[in-house]
């Protein structure tokens, strides 16, 4: 080992917030190359290199109408590809705009102009399009009844809702586009459905090495940690082979998992940063879709809680016991927590 990391690694520790006792690695840290990374569905590569985040959507509330009774329904391959580019060039998670479209005519399978005089895929009623409708398919005009135009124009006027600004900002632009809030929660029951749906049945098997499936890896954080958790580490470490500062056994408050080694942190390259952001989203995805093969209780992310035990209300606002804090590892904005059964 380098010497002057040896040195070094007490004080990075302390830095960053670790307790002393637990493991920590110590690496150059550089974002990762999107060629380095698994194929995942949760945090899709551009053609330039970046990654596309899928945010975490607020959980929907109980008072529901069409979800309740009207099941999501698959989305048509060529309308998938225009909910994901379009949610990408406005800084949204495509799954909202699925849940819109779902909520409003079943991915465009619903074609009649509504009592309201709201038409295309999106619903769009005609004064509105005329202020936010954008041309989507590049053809030179904005058609209320083209799928692409509808499905870009709909990101476009949730994007100038305030879609981006977080959960309050989601509802808000949401409420905005049809002024219910049953309305709200069915489109978010839905969105929930598809990056739920997308995050577990196109994950992928459980990456292979060369001593078989999730092989040993040269982390002292291996060390003391009981076997759910040792599986955990090394399989996140064979699908992200570009980790290389690992948490484990150490002490921790009493609510921890750490002592008792059933619980590993991932440290993100880069976190403070849209790249290392995404990255790290893409592992909390990885695992929340390997939840059941992992043995997984519980994960923590980017000031968000994924719990297996509640799966169906996703990912939830996550505040560290202690209470409110601006310590980014207390907050897991440095690095995704795991948790097991054992």
């Amino acid at each position: 080992m380098n010497p002057l990391a040896w040195l070094l690694a007490p004080v990075l520790a302390f830095l960053l917030g670790v307790p002393l006792g637990s493991a920590l690695i110590i690496a150059t840290v550089a974002t990762p190359a999107a060629g380095s990374l698994n194929a995942n569905p949760c945090a899709t590569v551009g053609a330039d290199g970046t990654l596309d985040i899928l945010e975490p959507l607020p959980t929907p509330g109980d008072e529901r109408r069409a979800s309740l009774t009207n099941p999501p329904a698959d989305i048509p391959a060529t309308i998938l590809t225009l909910y994901q580019e379009a949610a990408s060039a406005h800084g949204l998670p495509w799954p909202l705009l699925a849940g819109v479209g779902m909520a409003e005519t079943n991915h465009g399978r619903l074609t009649a102009t509504s009592s309201a005089g709201a038409r295309g895929l999106m619903q769009f009623l005609p004064a509105t399009f005329a202020a936010y409708g954008i041309d989507g398919n590049g053809d030179g005009r904005a058609d209320i009844l083209n799928d692409a135009d509808s499905i870009h124009s709909a990101a476009n006027y949730l994007a100038a809702l305030g879609a981006a600004d977080g959960d309050d900002g989601v509802r808000r632009a949401l409420f905005g586009y049809n002024r219910a809030i049953w309305y709200v929660n069915d489109v978010l029951a839905y969105a929930q459905h598809y990056a739920t749906q997308a995050c577990t049945t196109e994950a992928g098997e459980l990456p292979d090495g060369p001593d078989g499936p999730c092989p040993p890896t040269a982390s002292p954080a291996e060390r003391g940690l009981q076997p759910a958790a040792l599986r955990g580490l090394r399989c996140v470490k064979a699908a992200f082979p570009w980790i290389q500062s690992i948490g484990g056994v150490g002490s921790r408050p009493n609510h921890s998992d750490h002592p008792a080694g059933r619980a590993v942190d991932f440290m993100i390259p880069a976190w403070n940063t849209p790249e290392g952001r995404a990255h790290g989203w893409q592992v909390a995805h990885w695992l929340q879709a390997h939840a059941a093969e992992l043995d997984v209780t519980y994960l923590i992310y980017d000031d968000h809680v994924w719990r297996a035990y509640r799966a169906s209300y996703g990912w939830t606002p996550y505040t560290h016991p202690n209470g409110s804090t601006s310590n980014p590892t207390l907050r897991h904005l440095d690095h995704v927590h795991l948790s097991v059964n054992g």
